[in-house]
């Protein structure tokens, strides 16, 4: 069973993410800022990591850098009501979602980079 990791400052959109992706038959945990973001990568690493770029303690980019600092490789799907267009440029970033998104935009995305 693949394992997702969501990462989200926002409760309701990481629950509604996760009971989507559980019904869809993959295992996913949630992490509240990027501070335990990198706490848990560093623990196991997931399949896939839904990351979202603003969130306090350590926003998205922190979290990739710090990924990319530790060799802690794992494809990253990013999320963001602002897509930062200057940023993700040169970025280990599979995929982008703008939010809101819709639920089949986001499995689609997740199939595409699980299954490539």
């Amino acid at each position: 069973m693949k394992r997702i990791l969501v990462v989200d400052d926002e409760l309701d959109i990481a629950l509604a993410v996760r009971a989507v992706l559980e019904a869809e038959g993959y295992e996913v945990e949630t992490a509240a800022n990027g501070r335990q973001c990198l706490e848990m990568l560093r623990a196991e690493l997931p399949d896939l990591l839904l990351l979202d770029v603003m969130m306090p303690l350590v926003d998205g980019f922190g979290v990739l850098q710090r990924m990319r600092e530790e060799n802690l490789q794992v494809p990253v799907v990013m999320m963001s009501a602002i897509r930062p267009e200057d940023r993700l440029d040169g970025l280990q970033v599979e995929a982008f979602l703008r939010k809101p998104f819709q639920l089949e935009a986001l499995l689609d995305v997740v199939d595409r980079v699980l299954e490539g």
